[in-house]
């Protein structure tokens, strides 16, 4: 992007499609344009890149990217690139002579965001940092700058050259930004990082549209299948603790017909390209993985996230679970909590070796294990981790959802602590519950069923005995041991309660239900959102981008919310700027009006916000007369110019012209004969009849390979027309 813009608000709206600003962005954007030192605190998917990307775009000169992560530096550069901005990256994946090629473009001037590792900029000469001094930098970003402090979560070493900057790059202003830091990670950000009197702007961490539910490690995969029952066709990431863990666990989703693949350290960089790859263009729905997976990727349909295994602190399950809805659409997590978890994690940290390590480590590993045996809100107490005040009810977690009734649990609490007396205090929780149900496992040792207890609690399920002795465990009515395998023990309390000198009060146990939509959206044409949703997934494919690239889900459904039938009213719709109208404007525009037109829908375009002059209702038409560059495109074609001359002379995408000509076909002024044999006609209409049109996908899935997406368009043209003739 040669021409500098003239205002922050001009480049939001017109490079990347937004009307307004969020949480602190404008501020931030602000300070750094002033030249200060800025430090930015912002959660997961609240717009942390736009703080520095919008002001290397209205600054003349270079934004150097320091990132760790080398697999989202390619995403991030596409990303940008299709909107038109001059970015690039340089990292190990590329061979010599592209980087040769990147460093052409800097000495030239032609780069306004570069993205690189730390470790690229540091070497014995300091080759690279001299280098940066011949240019003309006019901001240096340091994203997830947690990273250099050692009471963060992802401690690298290699953060704490970054002073040097200040150094070799004098009166340049620093931007550090992190999604993830507690107070004391703060302070150490910016002494490390040597910024001078930087601003710092705290946006909430608050992340409205996830909804957290945590769950009892009892029948986990069971559980597992129930809540992915609700997301259908969605996005979502398993989280496991061991590499074995998310193997088994991605084939058994698999044998239960989820398209789900493990993703480890242990597999082939080949491999987990493959898996990531796939994941990102929305051709694979589900990854079962280690932590190992999820910061190389900035996909923005997450729906979902799961942890199998409980994470080792606050900051990371925060961060896992913030690559769920980044769109700002309504997303839910699920974390299953045992204290087995906790006894593991424990011994990790230990074989660490570092006592300082350990102790911060350990630390942060009991406020992980707190969160996952709250009886209260939540997102307070996540909120309230990272010293930010919240209600007491969010209305949007399991606790706060679940309106917990009491009742006199005192006969439920002398019974089980009667077994555990009865079993002289030898065993853990799962056996004293099977002891007190009845069971007949092997484990149930013959003396066992001689005593008075055995069998007295059989006319409860065992996640009700469950619940009851996490409650019995809160109040500090019993006891357990720091073992792997916690053994129950009675205390003073208990025998209070066994003699009836004390009344216990429980929470009645709940039945766990998994929201999959949890604040108020927009109503939006489901069908329609199918189709543009098949229609971006073609185009990705086409271009070799993820499809989030193209459009998130939240342009999808505000596309298929207000039905814009004019190229005037995208600039209206999230995510339209300059460039993607002209690249993307028509295609949608035509399956809108299409779409419209087979329904007798009216556009919805005056009931959005923001929208002063109501857009007057008219019935849509199907013409093709309605866009003159498809007219174009027919006209060379009925000139007698094949497909492939039209894209190359138009220099348009071969599913644009596909698109163009489909509208001649729908319109009846071009004969499908003319452009797909009647055997593959017939084909595809026997599929048609199966799958329906929605997804060319579906379709393409099941036709034979020599039949193509554009072959697929025209047919569906074909049968539309046939059906607004009826």
């Amino acid at each position: 992007m040669n021409n500098m813009i003239a205002s922050p608000h001009s480049v939001l709206k017109e490079v990347f499609g937004y009307e307004n600003f969020r949480l602190h962005q404008e501020s931030i954007i602000e300070s750094v344009l002033q030249g200060n030192d800025t430090f930015a605190i912002m959660p997961t998917g609240g717009g942390k890149s736009l703080c520095y990307q919008i002001p290397a775009l209205v600054n003349e000169g270079l934004c150097l990217v320091i990132s760790p992560l080398i697999a989202l530096m390619k995403d991030q550069v596409d990303a940008l690139v299709i909107q038109g901005i001059e970015a690039a990256y340089l990292n190990s994946t590329q061979s010599s002579g592209e980087q040769n090629d990147v460093f052409r473009r800097l000495k030239e001037g032609n780069i306004k965001l570069l993205y690189l590792a730390p470790e690229r900029l540091f070497d014995e000469s300091d080759f690279f940092l001299n280098f940066l001094t011949t240019l003309n930098v006019s901001l240096v970003a340091i994203d997830e700058a947690h990273c250099i402090s050692s009471w963060g979560h992802d401690f690298r070493p290699v953060y704490l050259k970054l002073a040097k900057l200040k150094d070799k790059l004098e009166n340049v202003p620093v931007i550090a930004l992190t999604a993830t830091a507690d107070k004391i990670t703060q302070k150490d950000i910016v002494e490390k990082l040597e910024l001078q009197e930087a601003k710092t702007f705290i946006s909430s961490f608050n992340r409205a549209n996830i909804t957290y539910h945590v769950s009892a490690k009892n029948d986990s995969f069971k559980q597992l299948v129930e809540f992915l029952n609700g997301f259908k066709n969605e996005s979502g990431i398993i989280y496991c603790l061991s590499r074995d863990s998310t193997e088994r666990t991605a084939a058994k989703l698999s044998e239960y017909g989820y398209e789900a693949e493990a993703y480890h350290a242990g597999m082939s960089p080949e491999q987990r390209g493959d898996v990531q790859e796939r994941f990102i263009k929305d051709e694979l729905k589900i990854v079962v993985a280690t932590i190992a997976f999820g910061m190389g990727i900035d996909k923005s349909n997450v729906r979902f996230v799961v942890h199998l295994d409980l994470p080792k602190n606050i900051e990371s399950f925060y961060q896992e679970t913030g690559r769920a809805g980044r769109d700002g659409l309504p997303s839910t997590t699920l974390l299953f909590y045992s204290y087995g978890d906790v006894f593991r994690l424990r011994n990790f940290i230990k074989d660490d070796g570092d006592p300082d390590q350990v102790e911060i480590q350990t630390k942060k590993l009991e406020r992980m294990a707190e969160f996952g045996a709250l009886t209260t809100c939540r997102r307070r107490y996540l909120l309230n981790y990272f010293g930010e005040d919240a209600e007491d009810n969010c209305g949007s977690c399991d606790n706060c959802q679940n309106k917990r009734e009491t009742f006199d649990g005192t006969e439920v609490a002398q019974m089980a602590l009667s077994a555990i007396a009865r079993l002289k205090e030898n065993y853990g929780m799962n056996l004293v519950i099977d002891f007190l149900r009845g069971s007949k496992s092997e484990k149930i040792k013959s003396f066992m069923k001689e005593l008075p207890t055995y069998g007295l609690g059989q006319s409860k399920s065992k996640q009700e005995w469950i619940h009851y002795f996490k409650e019995l465990l809160r109040q500090d009515l019993v006891s357990k041991t720091e073992d792997q395998y916690p053994i129950l023990n009675l205390n003073k309390a208990s025998w209070q309660v066994l003699k009836g000198n004390l009344k216990v009060t429980m929470n009645k146990p709940i039945t766990q239900t998994f929201a999959t939509e949890t604040v108020s959206e927009e109503t939006y044409d489901k069908l329609l959102f199918e189709e543009l949703r098949s229609w971006r997934r073609d185009e990705a494919n086409a271009s070799g981008l993820a499809p989030y690239m193209i459009f998130s889900d939240a342009t999808l459904k505000q596309l298929s919310t207000y039905l814009p039938l004019q190229h005037s009213d995208l600039m209206q719709i999230t995510g339209f700027g300059q460039v993607k109208i002209q690249k993307f404007g028509m295609e949608v525009l035509q399956i809108i009006r299409n779409y419209a037109a087979e329904r007798d829908l009216s556009t919805r375009m005056h009931l959005k916000k923001g929208i002063k002059s109501p857009v007057v209702k008219k019935k849509t038409e199907t013409s093709r007369r309605s866009g003159g560059t498809q007219d174009v495109t027919y006209k060379l074609y009925k000139d007698g110019m094949s497909i492939e001359e039209i894209v190359s002379n138009r220099n348009l995408s071969l599913s644009t012209i596909e698109n163009h000509l489909s509208t001649f076909i729908e319109s009846g002024d071009l004969a499908i004969d003319e452009l797909v044999s009647s055997e593959n006609q017939d084909l595809i209409r026997k599929q048609i009849d199966i799958h329906g049109w929605v997804s060319l996908r579906s379709l393409k899935d099941n036709l034979p390979d020599n039949i193509d997406y554009g072959q697929i368009r025209w047919v569906v043209s074909d049968v539309r027309r046939e059906v607004n003739e009826k």
